[in-house]
């Protein structure tokens, strides 16, 4: 959550021991996000989101740069205990020198390396590196299991309740600061509990919206009734018990549940020999981890009234190893099924994409694009519709009906097995999600997008395979070409089955133009030439951005959008306009002229552009060599991501230990490396991998992480320590057997 403090409404005179006047909070308040440099303070727009003056009590603040967040994290409001501005100034060098030396030693033991190669790639995540890697190496993780922002946890809360944040700040270790160091912190560490005391003296809550950046405050009830009349709406949520007396420890008991019958079911496949011993491991349960899945919502604050959109969080939950090893299998039978490309990269992939295909001559006068938005599906799709559209793909699809040695019952079993298993906890009350799939499960997109194009729309997909169409997704949202009326299209998807069912679900746009997440595509109806530009949704307030989540890196971040600019304006006028625009909202969100100056000319000169193209508008030539330069390197870079998938089957991906200095992980490197050649290093199938060393990517403490109060007690979460600890042991006494 960037720059909430900005905007504040919290006066910073108050001491800890006092609290202000309760505000009355009528209607929801939108707050912009935080900059990294200090700006007058905003005061509220009183027409803002029909906001009165009533409203507000208390004054706006200025709060200083805090020294607890790095120019690195800053501008995503990052709050680190462990890595400072101050401590980096001071260790900057001796940290420089002693990493030199210590790589300098490991670059020698690993001089007499021949068949075995021990991979250690850190260069993709080097903050300090302003220049934009477009496919990130993703540790072995399927690029279809990967979740947004909304659902990631930071590390330190893992084992943390919300309520105890307040001690853990209180609690922290400032020697390591000057006098003046530990002044600043201690005060910027007060505001931030100041901020939070106040919302919740205000019966307040603080979200962070699905799209955008801004902060949204509102009242406690005021958004409760939002969640009641989504849940009374859509049906999908069945509350099994309510989590006090008698069943205050249901949650517990559902848990365990859960589990027996997780570890059953495979247990039983495994000894029939329906899975193998390698998938029986990737599947089953670690208790010692194990967290059920729990429920929060979050304002969609760039939709009329603001209505409220489900988040599960299933990072531990007890069927999570089930969806990650079967939701890739069934993605590449639907996309092999539907010749449907998958976008990693929403804007610059799609337009990629649609380019290769105008320039093979698929792309005739006259042709529409239609977009599909499945958002509210997600959440909402019938779960026996949808396993029968599942079975008649796999058996259409699987001529030897198996993959991965899954036969086609088993696979439909362990989804069943998912499906019936949503259950999660939200607001003091056990539910059971009875519809759709949770928003944290990879596998609800999967369903999603089989539910509607292999079932409902079955007949729209032969016509596009017929027809030779163009169809590509990106996360909820789905686009195809069409060579035909919009008549003709929509008279099509009406012989869909189930259409009343998902007649408010499903958004779809037809036409010569349509925005498809961050970009617009057209069709010239003049000389048929595709076009594209950069697309901002208007209700959505953020920085330009080529993600959802803020990046870490300001410079990283101007880099991407120039990039992404260049990319996917078709011509000189619409990257002028685009430029125009990413400029003034760096400047509008505290960034320097110098800073956005040296920015463009760093991207210009990386590309082959000289200096004297900075100082004014670029010609045609000079555009059309920038826009070949960045197509080159699109396509470099997509061939450098298939060379990594395919290293990624000879590679054994493991965690690098926490919480040790970098000679005890060199040491603990260099022995696991001996064992491994000792043991594995001569034998056939296994000689040729290579090991990656996988830094943790759960995210650092936030603002928001200490002013949004989203996940339940621990308590009502975890296993018993009796039944943690059968683990091991069951597991282990089975395989005696």
């Amino acid at each position: 959550m960037e720059n909430f403090s900005q905007a504040s409404f919290i006066d910073n005179n108050v001491s800890n021991d006092e609290m202000v006047e309760q505000s009355t909070f009528n209607h929801p308040i939108m707050m912009p996000s935080t900059m990294d440099q200090d700006l007058t303070p905003h005061y509220f727009d009183i027409n803002n989101r029909c906001m009165s003056p009533s409203s507000i009590k208390t004054q706006p603040c200025a709060v200083q740069p805090s020294t607890l967040f790095d120019d690195n994290t800053h501008g995503k409001g990052e709050f680190s205990v462990n890595k400072t501005k101050a401590m980096n100034d001071k260790q900057e060098d001796e940290e420089e020198e002693e990493e030199q030396q210590q790589q300098q030693q490991q670059d020698n033991d690993d001089d007499d390396d021949d068949e075995y190669e021990d991979i250690d790639d850190d260069d993709d995540d080097d903050d300090n590196d302003s220049t934009w890697i477009l496919y990130k190496d993703d540790d072995g993780e399927d690029q279809d299991n990967q979740l947004t922002y909304h659902h990631t946890e930071s590390q330190e809360l893992k084992d943390l309740d919300w309520k105890d944040l307040p001690n853990f700040i209180h609690n922290m270790d400032y020697d390591h600061l000057n006098s003046h160091e530990r002044k600043r912190a201690r005060f910027e560490n007060q505001t931030l509990l100041s901020i939070r005391r106040k919302t919740i003296a205000a019966n307040a809550i603080v979200r962070l919206p699905y799209k955008g950046s801004s902060v949204y405050i509102c009242s406690q009830n005021s958004f409760q009734q939002k969640v009641d009349n989504y849940m009374a709406r859509m049906g999908a949520y069945k509350l099994i018990h309510q989590l006090n007396g008698v069943n205050q420890n249901a949650s517990k008991k559902c848990l365990i549940d859960i589990v027996e019958r997780v570890e059953i079911k495979l247990h039983n496949l495994l000894r029939s020999k329906s899975i193998a011993k390698r998938q029986y491991l990737a599947m089953t349960i670690d208790r010692s981890s194990l967290i059920l899945n729990y429920l929060y919502f979050v304002p969609e604050t760039h939709k009329e009234d603001m209505p409220v959109r489900p988040i599960t969080i299933c990072n531990d939950g007890p069927t999570m190893n089930i969806v990650r090893y079967i939701t890739p299998l069934l993605w590449s039978i639907f996309d092999q099924a539907t010749n449907c490309r998958r976008f990693q990269n929403g804007a610059i992939d799609v337009i990629h994409a649609i380019e290769k295909y105008a320039q093979m001559g698929h792309l005739k006068p006259g042709t529409l694009f239609v977009t599909f938005n499945m958002d509210d599906l997600t959440t909402s799709f019938l779960h026996d519709q949808t396993m029968s559209a599942l079975k008649r793909l796999l058996i259409e699809q699987l001529q030897d009906k198996t993959i991965d040695g899954l036969t086609i019952d088993i696979i439909l079993q362990l989804v069943h097995l998912v499906l019936q298993n949503q259950f999660c906890v939200y607001n003091n009350g056990l539910y059971q999600q009875i519809h759709g799939g949770a928003s944290g499960l990879p596998l609800t997109m999967l369903l999603t997008y089989v539910n509607l194009f292999y079932g409902q729309h079955s007949e729209l997909m032969k016509t596009i395979e017929e027809k030779n169409e163009f169809f590509g997704r990106y996360r909820e949202q789905a686009i195809l070409t069409w060579h035909g009326s919009k008549d003709e299209f929509r008279t099509l998807i009406k012989k869909s089955i189930h259409l009343e069912h998902t007649r408010h679900l499903v958004t779809m746009s037809i036409g010569s133009t349509v925005h498809f997440h961050d970009v617009e595509i057209s069709q010239n109806k003049n000389n048929n030439v595709l076009e594209s530009k950069v697309y901002y949704d208007p209700n959505i307030d953020t920085l330009p951005n080529v993600s959802d989540e803020p990046m870490e890196n300001k410079s990283k971040q101007f880099y991407a959008v120039l990039y992404r600019a260049v990319r996917c304006c078709s011509d000189l006028d619409k990257f002028h306009d685009e430029r125009r625009h990413i400029q003034i909202s760096f400047l509008t969100s505290g960034s320097t002229p110098e800073f956005i100056h040296s920015g463009i000319e760093l991207f210009f000169l990386e590309l082959g552009l000289s200096r004297c193209s900075f100082s004014y508008l670029l010609n045609e030539d000079e555009y059309r060599h920038l826009r070949q330069c960045i197509i080159q390197d699109t396509e470099l870079q997509m061939e450098l991501k298939k060379q990594r998938e395919l290293q990624n089957q000879h590679t054994l991906f493991l965690p690098c230990p926490k919480w040790i200095d970098q000679k005890q992980l060199a040491d603990y490197k260099k022995r696991l490396k001996g064992w491994w050649k000792k043991y594995y290093g001569n034998e056939p199938q296994t000689k040729h991998i290579q090991i990656k060393w996988v830094e943790s990517t759960s995210k650092n403490l936030t603002n928001a992480d200490i002013l949004v109060n989203k996940r339940p007690p621990i308590r009502l979460l975890t296993l018993p320590k009796n039944e943690k600890n059968k683990n091991n042991h069951d597991t282990h006494s089975y395989h005696q057997q």
